[in-house]
């Protein structure tokens, strides 16, 4: 049964979207722009890159600029709250034998506030943006944890909010686990879907 987790972090560890949002609309209203908060946050919930190249088309505004302007706001924002449940998920797939990765598209300041939640220690190894591996949906990043800790793709599970994070798994030949409580997803393969973070121990 599959013991290795490899974790997004954005939306499935952790409720960052929020703020996400709110640093964009902020960036946007920088340059005299306004956008809808419901439009901008299902934009993110693709990827912030894809908001990002939305609204700098709609707007007619540099996309390199837009994109430093939401990183200097969000990056005065204030912590990040975990999802619902993972503490408890962690604790109990730990207990299980399981294995626990990162792999983030976010910089190191995601590990930063895992160490300051004390969830730091579940984890084997966390891949973020400043390890250079390819953005999801490459699987690269993910047949690296492979290779260095050991484990094939029919012992692991990628979990993940998005459809990045389920192809980068299967690129790899791992199953995906989406989380997507709000229903964004519903066409999605994914060999697994769950709503509470509760329900991944009953998965290994």
């Amino acid at each position: 049964m599959p013991k290795h987790l490899i974790w997004d972090f954005d939306g499935t560890m952790y409720d960052t979207y929020p703020q996400m949002t709110e640093a964009l609309l902020a960036a946007l209203r920088g340059y005299g722009r306004t956008a809808d908060a419901r439009e901008a946050y299902a934009l993110i919930k693709k990827t912030l890159f894809t908001a990002v190249t939305v609204y700098a088309e709609r707007f007619g505004l540099p996309p390199d600029a837009l994109m430093a302007a939401f990183r200097a706001r969000h990056a005065q924002q204030g912590g990040f709250p975990p999802m619902p449940g993972l503490r408890a998920c962690l604790a109990q797939t730990a207990r299980l034998g399981c294995r626990h990765y990162l792999f983030t598209h976010r910089d190191r300041r995601a590990v930063e506030q895992m160490a300051a939640d004390g969830l730091l220690p579940y984890f084997t190894e966390c891949v973020t943006r400043e390890d250079g591996f390819a953005d999801k949906p490459s699987p690269e990043a993910v047949l690296h944890l492979m290779d260095v800790h050991g484990f094939t793709a029919k012992g692991a599970y990628m979990i993940g909010d998005r459809d990045i994070d389920i192809g980068a798994g299967h690129a790899a030949g791992v199953a995906g686990v989406l989380y997507d409580p709000g229903g964004f997803y519903p066409e999605l393969k994914a060999e697994h879907r769950i709503c509470d973070l509760r329900e991944i121990p009953a998965l290994v």
